[in-house]
């Protein structure tokens, strides 16, 4: 075999490898997509949002959470109301072997004219520390953000088939008038967890 003949076949046999490498790489994808992370719901308390006051909506694959406030309202004329909180705990099923990191969190709301509102929350897995954002409007405004949480690193939760993610929120107003979450668009107000998973290191 001369050496032409000899590169072209290892150039083929090169290709035919990263052909199969890809073949199996999309294979593998679709059959882990069948179990991965599962939201089941979601417990909620806190003066922003008791008992029976929201709304817990999870996808039908069960990759998206969304979550309706009726009473999260902070008054800024009224310093008894001044300051609302929701403390969200989040139940997942997660793969043997594997564990998930929380990605983003869009939130929705409304601050009246006059009022400055400040929006502040901090995510975690239960027994961990994780980042904390905070942000201020000032009103007349309808706000709607999203917390990147892979912009300040990653927080992963431990390995396991199951974990509790934990959020908690809170908003602060000051001035004349509201400062709410989620309590004027009801056809798109809301939270959306998004998740992200990896194997166990």
């Amino acid at each position: 075999m001369n050496h032409q003949n000899f590169q072209n076949k290892s150039i083929k046999f090169v290709q035919a490898s990263l052909a199969a490498a890809a073949l199996m790489i999309a294979s593998v994808g679709p059959a882990f997509a069948d179990s991965k992370v599962k939201i089941v719901g979601a417990g909620y308390g806190g003066n922003g949002c008791p008992e029976g006051s929201a709304s817990v909506n999870v996808s039908p694959d069960g990759q998206e959470l969304s979550i309706l406030f009726d009473q999260f309202i902070a008054l800024g004329n009224k310093s008894s109301e001044a300051r609302k909180s929701c403390n969200l705990s989040i139940p997942i099923q997660v793969p043997q072997g594997f564990q998930i990191s929380l990605y983003d969190a869009d939130y929705r709301g409304y601050v009246a004219p006059g009022t400055t509102g400040k929006l502040r929350a901090e995510y975690f897995f239960a027994g961990q520390r994780g980042p904390v954002f905070s942000r201020t409007f000032t009103g007349e405004t309808e706000y709607n953000v999203r917390d990147k949480l892979v912009t300040v690193g990653d927080v992963w939760s431990a390995c396991g088939d199951s974990v509790n993610m934990r959020v908690n929120a809170a908003m602060i107003a000051s001035g004349q008038g509201m400062a709410t979450v989620d309590s004027f668009d009801l056809a798109h107000r809301g939270l959306v967890y998004h998740v992200k998973y990896r194997q166990c290191r």
